[in-house]
């Protein structure tokens, strides 16, 4: 069951539920609708609310709204809301600063604590000679100041973000087809590829250009891509390196996995990016260990709770180039579906 809970009420019994959130994404988005006989009344949210979004008593989301609908007839009332997690603001807003000689967890640090968005840091930092905004979004810097360090920046359940590595953990559960998982989706997405990626720089101590570049072997046609490096980027390693960093991480993410599973929880609780599953699809081939970079939570009086996963190779997080192909997957017997509850069961 999913609740909102502010200002010392809980409202529950959602019959629309849509809760996302991703390790690209600074924000979670969260959308909920409910309909019911009578006229109804307002509920209570505005402008400044703070929303705690709870399944089975955990908080998964921390939000503000974006907007609340109401709809009236003779017979009927329905709410509907949509709304992201306190990260949204650091998408929405423009700004400027200028922050110099400071570590990366420290800059995060700081333009959290501008806009209030609790953080928690998680790995350590190198340091960023410039870090520069001019009247941009401060999401678009962060997100790529973390990818060019190897780190992810993502929302958490406290409407705040963590910066850390991808996790290299055990698995939190194994997914079987036709066990945990109902339907799946293979997806190669060959656009996200280039034959070649250069990466140009400047050296201002030495005053030289610099430039680095490396192919992708797998394209057999001409398609560059050309990188302007920041001076966060340089810090890696040089262009070189971050030409490598930006073949291996498309490479591994241009194949990924998306998994419909029963529930919103495992056996370990609600279900988390940033998390790695064991995922197994006999006629596939496909048994191996993948992180998970979305997740989605639905509701609907149709297939009731589903929670959609989409999951990659750790290398996709870390720039690496991607192992050997796992072996064939064992063949497990077919178990039973389970029992889908509808949103009209709960009591």
């Amino acid at each position: 069951m999913v609740e909102i809970k502010f200002n010392g009420k809980r409202y529950a019994y959602w019959q629309q539920v849509s809760i996302s959130a991703s390790v690209d994404d600074l924000a979670a988005s969260v959308q909920l609708g409910v309909t019911r006989s009578g006229t109804g009344e307002r509920l209570g949210i505005n402008e400044n609310s703070v929303v705690e979004v709870l399944i089975a008593d955990t908080v998964v989301a921390t939000i503000r709204p974006d907007m609340v609908n109401r709809h009236v007839n003779a017979n009927s009332h329905s709410i509907a809301i949509e709304a992201r997690s306190l990260g949204r603001e650091l998408v929405d807003c423009q700004y400027s600063q200028t922050l110099s000689g400071l570590k990366l967890a420290e800059i995060v640090k700081r333009l959290c604590s501008t806009f209030n968005v609790p953080v928690q840091i998680d790995a350590d930092t190198t340091l960023v000679p410039d870090f520069a905004l001019q009247c941009e979004s401060p999401a678009n810097a962060l997100i790529n100041a973390a990818r060019a360090a190897n780190l992810l920046l993502y929302a958490t359940p406290d409407g705040g973000l963590k910066l850390t590595e991808p996790t290299s953990a055990a698995p939190v559960a194994t997914l079987v087809y036709g066990e945990q998982i109902e339907q799946f989706s293979v997806v190669d997405e060959y656009k996200l590829r280039f034959s070649e990626y250069l990466v140009k720089g400047y050296d201002y101590a030495s005053d030289k250009a610099l430039k680095g570049g490396v192919k992708d072997a797998g394209i057999g046609y001409f398609r560059p891509l050309h990188i302007m490096a920041d001076k966060a980027g340089q810090s890696l390693g040089g262009c070189d390196r971050r030409a490598e960093l930006e073949r291996n991480r498309r490479k591994a993410r241009a194949h990924r996995i998306d998994l419909d599973v029963y529930g919103w929880t495992h056996a370990g609780g609600v279900w988390e990016i940033n998390t790695q599953v064991r995922v197994v699809i006999p006629d596939e081939d496909i048994d191996g260990v993948y992180l998970i970079g979305d997740r989605a939570f639905s509701l609907d009086d149709q297939q009731g709770s589903m929670t959609r996963l989409t999951v990659m190779r750790r290398e996709a997080f870390l720039g690496e180039e991607a192992p050997a192909k796992a072996k064939k997957a064992a063949k497990h017997k077919k178990a039973k579906s389970k029992p889908i509850i509808y949103a009209s069961d709960l009591e």
